[in-house]
């Protein structure tokens, strides 16, 4: 029994002692390692407003870090590192030199931290009005000892540094920028704090200050060169269905000030009725300075069978400006075919022989043969002796038509030569137009005889009856004569009688 209770009081002694024991170690955990003289405690209390230099926050939650390790983060600011002019106790304001800021934040650690690394991060805020050129700061920093106060001491921490870069129109103020670290201690628990540090930006903008309108050298407007179709000419003239012909368009530069270079012209033929007796549809051309005109040419075989009238020969202009930038552009030239006529028309119809006085009509027909209407078929007559009553017209001719023509003529004597009568040679000339309106116009030779207007009466007949006719002539001719006598002297005695009786009456 009494070894029993020796025994008992031995163990709750233990249990004493081990409980004490305990509880020293878990104070000695929360005290965080004691430094030299010219090391303090971090106080992180010490900061400054928006108005101040700089202001590290140093918690997340309640002052306390994310998860359950009691292990802390505090900004050490007691001590100068390399890159700053002031502690942070002192009023630390990063460095804006040409563009770039400056950033030094250096941490001592109340524990350890697995590997002796941590992860620092950057949030630079708003990025509308936010002077920071926006972009990923993330970076490993290690435990490290460190130079302090211009190398006249080491304080074992982590220290992470950035460079800022800065907009360009940038507004000055003082501007925030939290720094997340994430870790893990020694015993696998996550460690996450934030610390927010104030950058004073002084070489920018005033945000107060009214805007002013700035004078800005605007750049003239720059126009894309063009290139048109100035003309476009033909080796024939008049071109006709069946012909080959050369067709060579002149090319401008429409631009006063930029040529083109590496340029090339494409032409298409219009329909079946063309084809392209060149090797190539394209041609290069190269350069086409400013206002400079170029030529180029094709050849061209016109089908026999071409309707007349007006066709476009379309030409694409690929080209490229003095800065490589590429332009197409495109251009007509005009080319009007016209249809070969091809009229026929037989002798004109008249007698070999016709007399003067008379009427005459004068027949003429016409055959088109072409591919093309005829318009106004005529012809006029010319002959000394013959005098028409108007114009011996034909009209409109479809093509593959026959036609004919009357007109009437007035046979009249010679007004040349030494005879009223004979031969007389004539021209008729033949009129027609085309679609139009261009005349043409052919001649033809022709011949006739104009005669009296007697010579066309008969002759007497003989006299077959014998003499017997001749003597009763004869004795009619006597029997005329007698009567003629005995007429006159029978008024020859009327007469003497007529006297006689005046004179009696006279007496």
């Amino acid at each position: 029994m009494k070894a029993f209770r020796k025994g008992m009081i031995i163990g709750m002694v233990l249990l004493v002692l081990f409980h004490m024991q305990a509880g020293l170690t878990s104070v000695r955990a929360a005290i965080p390692p004691v430094r030299t003289a010219s090391d303090t405690t971090p106080n992180s209390n010490q900061s400054t407003e928006a108005g101040q230099n700089s202001k590290p926050d140093q918690s997340t939650e309640n002052g306390q870090s994310k998860g359950s390790s009691m292990i802390k983060l505090v900004i050490d600011n007691q001590n100068r590192y390399d890159g700053m002019d002031k502690t942070y106790s002192e009023g630390y304001i990063p460095r804006v030199e040409q563009g770039t800021v400056s950033l030094i934040i250096p941490m001592t650690c109340s524990g350890s931290i697995q590997n002796n690394k941590l992860r620092a991060a950057l949030s630079l805020g708003d990025s509308q009005n936010s002077p920071f050129v926006n972009k990923n700061y993330d970076k490993t920093i290690s435990l490290q000892q460190n130079a302090v106060n211009d190398g006249t001491g080491t304080v074992e921490g982590y220290v992470a540094a950035f460079s800022l870069e800065l907009r360009s129109d940038r507004y000055n103020g003082s501007y925030p920028v939290t720094m997340t670290v994430e870790g893990t201690d020694d015993r696998g628990t996550e460690i996450r704090q934030d610390f927010t540090i104030y950058v004073t930006i002084t070489d920018g903008k005033d945000p107060n200050e009214e805007p002013t309108t700035e004078a800005t050298t605007e750049e003239p407007v720059r126009f894309a060169p063009k290139v048109l179709v100035e003309s476009c000419h033909f080796s024939n003239e008049d071109p006709q269905a069946g012909d080959t012909v050369t067709a060579e368009f002149t090319l401008v530069n429409t631009s006063r000030s930029e040529g083109i270079q590496n340029m090339t012209v494409a032409v298409s033929a219009p329909g079946e009725h063309f084809t392209l007796l060149s090797d190539s549809d394209s041609i290069y051309v190269g350069a086409l300075p400013a206002g400079k005109t170029t030529t180029v040419s094709y050849d061209f075989a016109i089908d026999v069978a071409t309707p007349q009238g007006q066709y476009d020969l379309a030409l694409t202009m690929d080209y490229a400006d003095s800065k490589g930038a590429s332009y197409s552009g495109s251009g007509t030239g005009k080319i009007k075919v016209g249809q070969r006529m091809h009229i026929q028309f037989d002798p004109p119809v008249i007698s070999e022989a016709v007399y003067v006085g008379d009427i005459i009509e004068v027949q003429v027909q016409a055959m088109n043969l072409g591919r093309s209407k005829v318009y106004n078929v005529r012809a006029v007559l010319e002959a000394d002796g013959l005098k028409p009553e108007a114009t011996l017209f034909i009209g409109d001719m479809e093509a593959g038509t026959v036609q004919t023509g009357t007109a009437r003529v007035a046979v009249s004597s010679l007004t040349k030569g030494n005879s009223l009568y004979g031969r007389t040679d004539g021209i008729i000339t033949y009129y027609y137009e085309d679609e139009a309106g261009k005349e043409y116009e052919e001649q033809a030779d022709f011949s006739t005889t104009i005669t009296s207007p007697f010579s066309n009466q008969p002759a007497e007949p003989e006299d077959q009856t014998g003499q017997w006719w001749i003597i009763i002539a004869v004795i009619g001719s006597i029997l005329c004569v007698i009567v003629v006598i005995i007429i006159i002297r029978g008024i020859k005695r009327r007469n003497r009688q007529e006297e006689v009786t005046i004179d009696e009456m006279v007496e």
